[in-house]
């Protein structure tokens, strides 16, 4: 790990994992220090990807007078959808969260096919026959492969209620189609960056995108995780939904700018 002073601003840890829309160089960008001692307690970001035990580094760093920006329990709060999700339920489609894949039974007592599929923290890369599921036949190839694949097998499954997105230009053989989806990231409530979701595709854009954004600060504003990413989309009826949340210091930036994103944060220390 890497920790570097930011603008003698704000501490950032961090460690390559090797993903372009995730690694940035700050000192390309930034002027930076690295200190080798720590003087009374420092807020830090960690931007190390996804790890098995939030609560073991946090303690591990606070130990060392690193204070990361989100405690274990906002962590929580903002990665695992048991924990966003009765928050945000009336931004969010319907969903139930199982401690093991339920049977197709189970799930016709509260859905009506097609029905989209996840892990409590994420999708299966976004492939298709792992994600929106349109009858019981599919369903049980799909609990199979759910259960062998390194991404998913481990994650509570989550049922939810699919609601057809507004589709934009492009795509990839085997994934979900890419929809008019945003990303922002919020920084102790304040948007510092939003662009878009589907950075793979041809651009795309939105005219009424100010009003998604006033869903996506709802949002944050009762989630009140002090660095948080909320993943938010327009629906075929013209709706704004809230996708996703999760502890921004393990999203990647997809179509937003980092530098710009970064400068905004730090503005917020002068």
């Amino acid at each position: 790990m890497n920790l570097t002073l930011l603008d003698n601003k704000l501490l950032i840890l961090s460690a390559e994992v090797g993903l372009n829309v995730y690694d940035f160089n700050f000192e390309l960008h930034f002027p930076c220090t690295h200190p080798y001692q720590i003087e009374g307690e420092q807020l830090c970001v960690l931007r190390v990807g996804a790890l098995d035990d939030y609560a073991q580094e946090y303690a591990t760093q606070l130990a060392y007078g690193i204070r990361l920006v989100n405690s274990p329990e906002q962590h929580d709060r903002a990665s695992e959808l048991e924990h966003w999700y009765p928050r945000l339920q009336h931004l969010t489609p319907r969903t139930m969260v199982f401690d093991s894949l339920p049977t197709a039974a189970e799930i016709e007592a509260h859905f009506t096919w097609p029905i989209f599929m996840k892990g409590s923290r994420q999708t299966a890369k976004h492939a298709l026959d792992l994600s929106v599921i349109r009858s019981a036949e599919q369903y049980a190839i799909a609990t199979a492969k759910y259960k062998a694949s390194p991404i998913l097998h481990w994650q509570k499954p989550v049922i939810r209620e699919f609601v057809p997105l507004m589709s934009v230009p492009g795509g990839i053989p085997g994934q979900i189609t890419p929809s008019l989806e945003f990303r922002s990231f919020w920084w102790q409530g304040e948007c510092v960056g939003c662009g878009r979701y589907w950075y793979q595709t041809p651009p795309y854009a939105c005219a009424d995108l100010d009003a998604g954004l006033a869903i996506a600060q709802e949002a944050a504003r009762l989630m009140d995780v002090p660095f948080l990413v909320v993943d938010f989309a327009k629906t075929q009826d013209g709706r704004w939904i809230v996708i996703e949340c999760n502890d921004a210091q393990e999203a990647g930036y997809a179509d937003i700018d980092p530098r710009k994103m970064w400068q905004a944060i730090l503005a917020k220390f002068d």
